[in-house]
């Protein structure tokens, strides 16, 4: 088939060589007579002693027939003349598209005046677009047409070009004993294109005037529905006006939406509200109120503008005919309260452009709201629009550059001088001038590596373990505690410290840089790539003062270890771990009725987790962990799991990262994540990371990997063999006390939050580094700035765990501030009678954030003891909210409780409020509206 089809192609290309570039139908009618007969006796055909039309007819159709062989004859023929048949250009192209029309008409049955109308339709057509089934559709639409116009001609009307017909009929108007009458336009479809060929003239004409006497009806009726409206009672318009109106309607008139005259929408609109202008449109109204706007707050910066409202006539005059009130008032107030948000929002973005061009220089927000005000108010009294014109937009700029142009030469010596501090790694001298050695950990999850890392320090006369989390530290501690040495714990909010001791577990944030010892273990180090907390494993890695730096992480890091390592110019030795316990992928999504011992199903957030929790309640006992939980409650959680008293451990991805847990299967229950900007796919790390938590070596001689939905099933067994990206600088560092106390003499402030913004936009350093990302820092900084404290102790508050988008805590830090302000004493109130157990989700939720005000407040008595005396309350409260927490998580059912009335939700319920207020609100509503 294949062979044959190419050479049809190459037939086809000597045919066009021959025909001058045309194809055969059209080349083979400039052949001569004489080769034409020739050629029929070669190819033996019966037409040869026909017509030259017979005997083209029958070599196309020939031709058309596909036969090789044919085809054959034909080519080498024509080739064997030894000359080209091309179109004869001094003679048009029309005798070959009228020969060609003849021949199609002959076959088909059609009159001389058709005949005249398809070549007048043809003359412009190429001749190869002429063809039997285009011919045939413009006959059968002349046909068509002819139809139609002894139709129109009998039914004195007109087909448009959809096929509707329209016409004009009288109807009698009787309304206030006033009769009159209005020819109108109608228009019906009687029938569609098709049925006009199928059907006779009569039963064309029976169905048109069936559908005449239909679409007349209807405008009776409706006609007679709208005189029913328009003879009540009417607020806007008297009984001769609404006499006028209908006698000024349009031939072509939607009687529910009729016109009221512009001279009566005038008076009505003008009488009735504070409008001051009227812009009438073809389908709408523009509508113009006066009204007054005071800019950033000040009376004195007053403008006046005109407020514009368009609205559609068809809507006016529905509300008018209908004795409907307006509601222009409510509608003008909307659209104030709108283009005066754009407004501000204007505005503000201009006053933040100004800010953000003098940032960092002595220039009060006031000083610019007063430049941009004069400027504005010019612009908008001239145009009368509340908005800020282009032209006004760059002058203030180009004004304000001007005005800044020498503060911005001061700064730019600042930032000059601040770049003179540009070695980070010499910020730690005491590391520098150890000689030491790094080792790199590197293997998954559950290879040993940790432990490996753990024996050498136990093995050291002194150590340092740094923990990513302060759960870890304190695991760490007792690792050290139990294997006979004598340790100190040093978190944020715990300090158990043995002044005989010569090992330390601490989180990695409180790092020692001015103790040296001979080991130290960095746990986790592929944490550096995180954009809030890198920061820390960055400064521990460059500063540890170690004469042996162990290391231990994912295979990720590797890259970032060893630049870091060339950079210090130390020794790396690369350990690889391999995984102690295989892991098996599930093939089939886990039912939640189907679970094992030893489960972890891993959710994403708080809300999953306590969702899943409340639906296994009732056939498994249950643990929970999540990140919002404080140490002790998620550590209590894990031993009732290590222990066996839970079957079943529902957690967040918190598991990932230091919890020791005798799972043997872990199940996804989602495959994303918010991860505080956007909710997005975990990655292939992220899922190894979780999933390595399965098969703990030495309980279980294989961990198993699953979901309980196939769609993330899929997700995870696509990612979970997917090789991470590789680490790259630059890495984060963050700044010391000594830092900031050097910058603040550099651009002579006592503002940490100017001092902090410094130092993320301006500090530049030596090596793959950047300034940390520190806007938890920053917020915390600008409210610390408030109060009169000194720049140390404004640096430590700014260092607090104070979780930012809490009312409730900010509220508590600010009550500190105060009182640290007035140098007075802080006392710790222990929490009110609490219930058994947590009611609701937010209850829970509540004592959570009790949790982290007193973390909060141990944090700051380790670095204020003259000011927060009352640590032996807060340890107190600690108990008794964990102990409350910790009975609630066994016990309670956490339904989310309704936003307005506070009772609790069914589960999995997917709004906010229930039933019940909803059905309230909706009523509300819908009196509001009438």
């Amino acid at each position: 088939m294949a062979k044959k089809k190419k050479k049809l192609i190459k037939y086809n290309q000597t045919i066009r060589k021959i025909f001058g570039g045309e194809g055969f139908d059209e080349g083979i009618t400039r052949v001569p007579l004489d080769n034409l007969i020739e050629m029929a006796m070669i190819l033996s055909l019966k037409e040869q002693h026909l017509t030259k039309a017979d005997l083209v007819r029958a070599f196309r159709r020939l031709w058309s027939n596909g036969d090789t062989a044919d085809r054959a004859l034909i080519t080498e023929y024509l080739k064997s003349l030894d000359t080209t048949f091309k179109a004869d250009k001094t003679v048009t192209s029309n005798e070959a598209r009228l020969e060609k029309i003849d021949e199609i008409l002959a076959q088909i049955e059609h009159t001389p005046g058709e005949e005249v109308a398809i070549k007048e339709q043809f003359e412009e057509v190429k001749l190869k677009k002429i063809t039997p089934q285009r011919i045939a559709r413009a006959l059968m639409r002349l046909r068509n047409a002819q139809k139609r116009g002894t139709l129109e001609e009998r039914f004195d009307g007109a087909f448009d070009d959809d096929g509707n017909f329209v016409f004009f009929h009288s109807f009698a108007f009787e309304i206030f004993e006033e009769q009159f009458h209005k020819i109108l336009q109608l228009s019906c479809r009687p029938f569609e294109d098709e049925e006009i060929l199928k059907l006779s003239e009569d039963a064309l004409g029976r169905k048109l005037e069936k559908c005449k006497e239909e679409a007349i009806q209807k405008k009776r009726e409706e006609i007679g529905h709208f005189l029913e409206i328009a003879s009540k009672p009417n607020r806007y318009l008297d009984k001769e006006k609404i006499i006028h109106a209908l006698k000024r309607i349009p031939e072509q008139c939607d009687f529910a939406f009729v016109p009221v005259p512009e001279e009566y929408l005038r008076e009505i609109l003008l009488e009735m509200f504070k409008i001051s202008d009227i812009e009438f449109l073809s389908d709408a109204l523009r509508l113009f109120e006066k009204k007054e706007k005071i800019l950033f707050g000040n009376p004195e910066w007053k403008v006046s503008y005109r407020l514009m409202l368009e609205v559609e006539k068809r809507w006016i005059y529905q509300a008018v005919w209908e004795n409907e009130p307006l509601p222009i008032d409510e509608d003008f107030e909307t659209r104030r309260v709108e283009v005066e948000a754009q407004f501000d929002a204007e505005l503000t973005a201009l006053k933040d452009a100004l800010l953000h061009e003098a940032e960092g220089l002595e220039m009060r927000a006031e000083e610019i709201e007063t430049i941009i005000a004069h400027a504005v108010i010019d612009a908008i009294a001239q145009k009368e629009i509340l908005e800020i014109p282009y032209k006004t937009l760059k002058t203030i700029n180009r004004h304000f550059a001007r005005q800044i142009e020498g503060l911005k030469l001061k700064k730019q010596r600042e930032e000059l001088l601040a770049r003179t501090i540009r070695d980070f790694k010499n910020l730690f001298p005491l590391a520098r001038e150890m000689d030491r050695k790094l080792i790199f950990h590197l293997g998954p999850t559950n290879s040993g590596k940790t432990y490996a890392a753990m024996q050498k320090l136990k093995e050291a006369d002194t150590g340092y373990y740094l923990a990513p989390l302060r759960l870890l530290a304190l695991e760490g501690y007792e690792t050290l505690k139990n294997a006979g040495l004598q340790a100190s714990l040093v978190t944020g909010e715990e300090q158990l410290i043995d002044e005989e001791a010569a090992h330390i577990s601490s989180t990695i944030e409180m790092a020692n840089f001015q103790v040296d010892v001979d080991v130290c273990v960095i746990d986790e180090v592929q944490m550096i790539a995180d954009p809030d907390r890198g920061w820390a494993w960055a400064n521990a890695i460059i500063g540890i003062p170690a004469h042996t730096v162990i290391m231990t992480g994912s295979e990720d890091a590797l890259e970032a270890v060893q630049e870091l390592a060339d950079w210090l110019d130390e020794e790396l030795e690369v350990v690889r771990f391999e995984r102690k316990a295989p892991l098996i992928l599930n093939h089939h999504p886990t039912s939640l009725k189907k679970l094992e011992p030893s489960t972890a199903i891993v959710a994403f957030s708080r809300r999953d987790v306590l969702a899943l929790k409340e639906q296994l309640s009732g056939r498994y006992d249950v643990s929970v962990v999540y990140g919002n939980l404080s140490p002790e409650v998620r550590r209590e959680e894990a031993r009732r799991f290590r222990e066996g008293e839970s079957q079943i451990l529902v957690a967040t991805d918190a598991i990932a990262m230091g919890l020791n847990l005798p799972i043997q299967t872990i199940l996804f229950a989602r495959d994303s994540k918010f991860d505080g900007q956007s909710r997005r796919l975990l990655t292939p790390s992220e899922i190894r990371q979780i999933a390595g938590r399965a098969g703990r070596y030495g309980l279980h001689e294989e961990g198993y990997v699953g979901a309980l939905t196939g769609p993330v099933l899929n997700t995870v067994t696509e990612l979970i063999d997917e090789p991470s990206p590789p680490i790259h600088g630059p890495y984060r560092v963050m700044a010391n006390f000594e830092h900031i106390d050097l910058i603040a003499k550099i651009v002579e402030t006592e503002s940490l939050s100017e001092i902090l913004g410094f130092f993320v936009k301006h500090m530049q350093f030596d090596g793959p580094f950047v300034a940390a990302n520190i806007e938890n820092m920053l917020e915390i900084a600008k409210m610390v700035d408030l109060y009169n404290l000194d720049l140390k102790t404004k640096y430590h508050l700014a260092c607090a765990p104070l979780s930012i988008g809490s009312p409730y805590l900010e509220s508590v830090f600010h009550r500190y501030l105060i009182a640290l302000e007035r140098q007075e004493p802080i006392p710790f109130q222990l929490p009110d009678q609490l219930p058994p157990v947590a009611q609701t989700s937010d209850m829970l939720f509540e004592a959570e954030e009790m949790v982290k005000e007193v973390s909060l407040y141990l944090w700051l008595s380790y670095r204020f003891p003259e000011s927060f005396v009352d640590t032996e309350n807060a340890l107190r409260a600690r108990e008794i909210l964990n102990a409350f927490i910790e009975r609630s998580l066994r016990k309670g059912v956490f339904a989310r409780a309704c936003k307005r009335c506070g009772k609790p939700l069914p589960p999995n319920f997917r709004f906010g409020i229930c039933q019940e207020c909803f059905r309230g609100g909706r009523q509300i509503r819908r009196y509001a509206k009438k």
